[in-house]
């Protein structure tokens, strides 16, 4: 009879467990949009440094928030959407910081994000990475694509 009892209580108690994780499930949905932007390497990019970084508004070469292209490498070029992850309906834009360049900083909530680092968070609230879009050489364009 104990040991049925037992039984029972564990039973409920992983029950329980499991239940109570997907009450706590992430639903972080960023918006698709079509990427297929075009960015001269000459006109548009000019002369930009290794570890340098420029922003297109989003009504030129499209995405959320715009696009945020960052040099990683004489040859390697890493896209990401300029929205932020925390508040992109908020239509909050992230900026290059005053002290380092590689580092983008949201103005309403404050998360910053670290290009070099595949745009992952440096500081919240925010959660989640700048969105990457895939990107790749093509004579003296950069292709950006989703």
């Amino acid at each position: 009879m104990i040991k049925v009892l037992k039984i029972k209580i564990f039973v409920v108690t992983i029950l329980i467990l499991f239940s109570s994780s997907n009450c706590k499930k992430d639903n972080f949905r960023f918006p698709y949009i079509i990427i297929n932007a075009n960015i001269g390497l000459y006109s548009d990019l000019g002369t930009l440094p290794m570890g340098g970084v420029i922003t297109f508004p989003s009504t030129r070469f499209g995405g959320v928030g715009g696009l945020i292209v960052y040099k990683e490498s004489e040859d390697n070029y890493m896209v990401f959407d300029a929205a932020c992850t925390y508040d992109y309906i908020d239509t909050c834009n992230v900026k290059s910081s005053e002290s380092f360049q590689e580092l983008m900083e949201c103005p309403c909530c404050h998360s910053s994000f670290l290009l070099s680092s595949e745009g992952n968070v440096f500081h919240g609230p925010a959660k989640y990475p700048l969105v990457q879009y895939q990107s790749f050489l093509d004579g003296a364009v950069l292709r950006v694509v989703n």
